[in-house]
């Protein structure tokens, strides 16, 4: 339900409660149908009905009725061209979307009219803010209904006046706009500056609260220490000299940020304790999640803890993993509580501010498709909030409730793992002709290379069939038109979670499986029954035929033509062979990279495994001796058949890796977690610290 703003209720709120009495008297008598729950699917971009990408950074989502509305920036458009010139088709938009599902969103463009500021100026002679400019920041805009003054009222980030940002407010008579300028904040609560506008709440009693992140205080140089507080400000809605209502901050509660600064703050209350949960200030990237509580929303507030973090199936992450140190490549935007028939679900709204086009275009890249992943949020026995990772879940809004995926019946693939699907008579792996990004790009057959085009990765989607989802693209196999013919084309589209997005994978003995379609009830094979490049992948009525069946093997984003460097998270420093030797035996060490063609590695690939090649000495990493033990040191060794040379390549997330030892089933780390020039390379039991995690970097 949404929070109402005021004392007094208006003409059209009267209506909707007796409105509300004559449901309930129905209620006496009729048994409310139950919603179904919505599947929500994260790690892909949400496309509204117009087709048309939704565009909502800085997001903030309300509910009113059944209703959601979610309203952030639309960036699709960059300021500037890659030359760094204006773009002349840029325009500064912000949008909303609204839903009953969380799931199907329709569009609502530009809701704010921003030359109102000048309107404003002109019809008021107040000149002490500056003309609209689209250049001018604005962001991260709240949106909630006041009823004293019966009208929505949106709070947005607006970088004017002296400051780094003010508080900018806006009035409109719908939801979904149009919204006009009415007034500026500028620094609520007096601070020396402010950052990140976070969250608007309501307490029980009616009174309504602003989080926001603020220079507190001045450095030792008398600029201002950026984020260094979080303000939470008190809302007041009164009559002004004017005998016009006006909103201010009338009081503000203070919590003093320590190293590292905090941003991106989101307020809500679980019971009878409040919960301020921020981001660890780091720009566009993604970052950790911290958490602060308190007995009252003046305080006192707890320090700042780490928020703890799930995988994507619910495995737990220590507080070190890549999950917990980047809250699954997203920074927080809200915790939006859904209340229902049968419980509260607290959703983490994230935002990959890293997956957008920036001003100049050239941003960041994102290590994970879609801009704004929805997770569940729980909390432990002793309150402690935990950000489930799921890459699809099940939201029931009706009840307030929520599920993680549903199980699959087990079978060949492994939902943490990336694979290569590869067809049992050409011998050849499936993905996107010419590494297409867009919905509608045709499934082909080629040799595997590495491509991520040619990567999938596999998740359940319940009664034993899984959703099949492109690495590259982050989009779904599906049949075009959702057909159900014979010679249908198979295709990627965006996610939708319908039958024809859903595949069952029947074993056929020698590890091979037909993929089925749940839709039509055909299978996948290459047209034509042809071996040749680039030969499309259709469905067809089972035939029993190799064409028909298919292997997976496990893989990672690795490109097989290129030479890479092979770098440690946790020191950042390279492997290589000890004093650039290449005789068998060579231990492996790790120091800054150089460019030397000892610390050049490329990779082989043979049925799910992978070879790892030193382009100095022409040999392979292996573990001395083959041996299983912890602490046995990672060499080179000329080629054998010995599995000791086999590496399994398990995503690890955020961009990096995980190496399995085959023989061994044990993971390549530093010995004691070293950061130091030197250290030598060695297996040992796998333990989820970022010290047996490593990045590829092509050279």
């Amino acid at each position: 339900m949404s929070i109402k703003q005021g004392l007094y209720l208006p003409e059209k709120l009267w209506a909707a409660l007796l409105s509300a009495v004559f449901i309930l008297s129905a209620a006496l008598f009729v048994q409310p149908a139950h919603a179904a729950s919505s599947l929500i699917v994260n790690n892909a971009e949400k496309q509204a009905t117009d087709n048309n990408p939704v565009w909502a950074q800085g997001g903030w989502m309300m509910k009113e009725g059944d209703t959601f509305y979610w309203y952030g920036l639309d960036i699709s458009q960059p300021s500037k061209l890659p030359d760094g010139t204006p773009n002349p088709n840029w325009t500064k938009k912000v949008s909303a979307y609204t839903s009953t599902d969380l799931v199907t969103w329709t569009a609502h463009r530009e809701v704010v009219n921003f030359p109102s500021i000048n309107e404003y100026r002109d019809n008021t002679g107040d000149t002490s803010i500056p003309e609209f400019d689209r250049s001018q920041w604005f962001g991260r805009p709240l949106v909630q209904f006041n009823s004293i003054i019966d009208k929505y009222v949106m709070y947005m980030e607006y970088g004017c006046c002296g400051y780094r940002n003010s508080v900018s407010i806006w009035y409109s008579d719908s939801p979904t706009g149009p919204f006009t300028y009415q007034k500026v904040m500028v620094t609520p609560g007096n601070y020396y500056g402010q950052g990140d506008l976070g969250s608007i709440f309501t307490d029980d009693d009616g009174s309504t609260y602003l989080s926001y992140t603020v220079d507190w205080r001045l450095k030792t140089d008398g600029k201002p220490d950026y984020n260094s507080g979080i303000a939470i400000g008190k809302l007041e809605t009164a009559l002004n000299a004017n005998n016009e209502y006006e909103i201010n901050v009338v009081s503000t509660t203070l919590l003093q940020s320590t190293a590292p600064y905090k941003e991106a703050t989101t307020l809500f209350k679980k019971d009878a304790t409040y919960y301020l949960m921020a981001s660890e200030t780091n720009g566009y990237e993604s970052s950790r999640s911290y958490y602060y509580t308190a007995p009252s929303i003046t305080g006192p507030w707890t320090q700042a803890y780490w928020a703890s973090t799930t995988s994507w199936n619910g495995a737990s992450y220590a507080g070190t993993s890549p999950a917990a140190s980047n809250s699954f490549d997203t920074q927080i935007d809200q915790i939006l509580p859904i209340q229902g028939s049968e419980g509260t679900l607290y959703m983490y709204i994230g935002d990959r501010w890293n997956n957008m086009k920036n001003k100049a275009n050239t941003g960041p890249a994102s290590t994970g498709p879609g801009r704004n992943p929805f997770y569940p949020l729980t909390f432990d026995s002793a309150g402690k909030p935990i950000i489930n990772g799921y890459e699809q879940w099940n939201a029931d809004v009706a009840a307030g409730t929520w599920s993680p995926p549903a199980s699959a019946v087990p079978g060949p693939v492994d939902a943490n793992l990336t694979y290569a699907i590869v067809n049992g008579n050409s011998g050849k792996a499936l993905g996107i002709t010419s590494n297409l990004t867009t919905s509608g790009a045709t499934l082909e057959q080629r040799p595997f290379s590495g491509a991520v085009s040619q990567s999938w990765k596999f998740a359940p989607a319940g009664s034993g069939y899984y959703f099949i989802q492109n690495t590259n693209s982050g989009m779904y196999m599906d049949m075009k038109d959702a057909s159900t013919a014979d010679g249908g084309q198979a295709i990627q589209w965006t996610a939708n979670g319908a039958n024809n997005q859903q595949w069952q994978l029947v074993d056929v003995g020698g590890g091979y499986y037909k993929i089925k379609n749940r839709n039509s009830g055909k299978v996948l094979g290459i047209s034509s029954g042809s071996t040749g490049d680039g030969a499309p992948v259709i469905q067809w009525a089972e035939t029993g035929s190799a064409n028909q069946t298919w292997r997976f093997d496990a893989v990672a984003s690795i490109d097989l033509t290129k030479t890479y460097s092979i770098s440690n998270r946790n020191s950042t420093k390279s492997l290589g062979t000890v004093g650039d030797a290449a005789a068998d035996g060579t231990k492996i060490e790790q120091r800054p990279f150089t460019g030397v063609a000892s610390q050049s590695w490329q990779f082989e690939y043979t049925n799910g495994y992978y070879k790892i090649k030193n382009a100095n000495s022409g040999k392979y990493m292996d573990i001395a001796g083959a041996s299983t033990a912890d602490g046995a040191n990672n060499v080179i060794q000329s080629a054998s058949s010995s599995s000791s040379q086999l590496w399994q390549l398990i995503d690890a997330g955020s961009g990096y890796y995980k190496l399995k030892n085959v023989n061994s089933g044990k993971m390549l780390g530093l010995s004691a977690g070293s950061t130091a020039d030197g250290a030598i390379n060695m297996q040992w039991t796998e333990s989820g610290s970022m010290n047996q995690n490593w990045s590829f970097t092509v050279l």
